[in-house]
């Protein structure tokens, strides 16, 4: 595999790290994970839960407290699988602790990679900081990971990705017309930064392998929002016009469209969206219709006029497509040379989607307390160096602390009473 023979000593925690750290593993890397069983990654019991057979799973809910005292397990949390596939590996270690800190500084020296995501300067308080790595390991690539990074005014903030998107301004510029904005469901920031933090620990082993020296890279996550703002920004620039205006955003129609939008397909929630951005679209549209009389309306002539009129013209579209399946109408729309395609839920894109299954893209997995889940891999193909969604292990997410007693005893040579001693001694929690 194309990262075998690295190893990534890994502290990283919630999606922006370990999102980074799941692309190295599933390019081969070892990647031994950092946890504790007294402060957990808070993904670890945040709902939703993986459920059990014939149960629901939970709805989506915070990293609270009352959360992690009530979590069936620690193994179970649904975010946790989605960001710790890539035959990551668990060991639990109490790094307050003296002998504690001293097993971190062991493991530092035997890897050529440490990730972290902490609030900028947690690893120096530890003892672990950069000159500390370098100190037991002279070429060590050390990546950290934060909101505003290690450098500037703002570097004691501390944020999580939805707080990061929303002082980026991504927030307050989605939403839908005359209501406020409503940002995404979801921290979108947690996969572009933790995609930027692999891309860094590729350079940082790149480089370290034409110079033989290491370094420390500072990933920031508000950064990278400023280019998926790019097109905004530059509207507010040249034509004066502000991200948040009446009509805007356009929510379900857009100005260049008509008709153009989501519509009801047959079935509960089923939908199909439409795009008619030229003459030949609306005909195309028109003949896969079945030439309906209404479209005989001069009103709808012209683009001009069928934007005029597009509530109108929007029921009758919808009244032709909410009588068929959508995938059908996406089919004869877009034999006819329209823009169209069905509105795909999760189920549809897991079991029925023939491109993702053409390119493998799901791999069951699982691990001790889980029956094996598909769980999505690395949008990437490799020729030469095949990557695989559970890295060198071939497994699923780890349960926590499941390989504390074979690191320690692989890496660091200590024998199974030593590693008793330690556990003995609340070292190893």
């Amino acid at each position: 595999m194309a990262l075998q023979g690295v190893r990534i000593l890994d502290f990283t925690r919630l999606g922006f790290g370990a999102q980074a750290t799941l692309i190295c593993g599933c390019l081969g890397a070892e990647v031994i994970r950092v946890e504790s069983t007294t402060r957990p990654d808070p993904i670890r019991v945040m709902p939703p839960y993986v459920p059990e057979p014939g149960e629901h799973g939970e709805a989506f809910g915070a990293a609270t407290l009352a959360n992690a005292t009530s979590a069936q397990s620690a193994n179970r949390g649904g975010i946790f699988y989605k960001y710790n596939t890539g035959g990551k590996r668990s060991i639990t270690v109490d790094a307050r602790h003296p002998r504690g800190l001293a097993l971190l500084r062991d493991l530092v020296a035997v890897s050529d990679v440490v990730t972290e995501s902490f609030a900028a300067g947690t690893l120096d308080r530890w003892g672990l900081g950069y000159e500390q790595q370098r100190a037991v390991r002279p070429d060590v690539v050390y990546v950290s990971m934060c909101g505003f990074g290690h450098e500037g005014p703002d570097t004691a903030h501390v944020t999580m990705g939805p707080t990061a998107q929303a002082l980026t301004g991504l927030t307050f510029m989605v939403g839908l017309p005359g209501r406020p904005p409503a940002g995404w469901s979801f921290s979108y920031l947690d996969h572009v930064g933790g995609y930027l933090g692999a891309v860094a620990v590729l350079a940082g082993l790149f480089h370290r392998a034409r110079t033989g020296e290491g370094q420390h890279i500072d990933v920031s996550q508000l950064e990278p929002a400023t280019a998926l703002s790019g097109a905004l920004f530059l509207d507010a620039l040249v034509n004066g016009r502000p991200s948040r205006r009446p009509g805007f955003p356009t929510g379900n129609r857009r100005p260049t469209t008509a008709p153009g939008g989501a519509y009801r397909a047959a079935g509960d929630d089923r939908w199909i969206v439409i795009s008619c951005r030229t003459d030949d679209h609306w005909r195309g549209l028109l003949k896969a219709m079945g030439e309906p009389a209404w479209a005989a309306d001069p009103r709808f002539a012209t683009f001009d006029g069928r934007r005029a009129h597009a509530d109108e013209l929007d029921g009758h579209v919808e009244e032709w497509t909410s009588a068929r399946d959508r995938y059908e109408a996406m089919r004869d729309l877009q034999a006819a040379g329209v823009p169209a395609g069905a509105v795909q839920d999760a189920a549809d894109r897991l079991e029925r989607d023939p491109q993702l299954a053409a390119r493998g893209h799901f791999t069951l997995l699982g691990n001790e307390e889980v029956a094996p889940l598909p769980l999505e891999g690395l949008p990437v193909r490799l020729g030469r160096t095949p990557a695989h969604t559970g890295g060198l292990l071939h497994r699923g997410p780890p349960t926590l602390g499941r390989d504390t007693d074979a690191v320690l005893g692989d890496l660091l040579g200590m024998t199974e009473g030593e590693i008793e001693e330690l556990r003995a001694e609340g070292v190893l929690s």
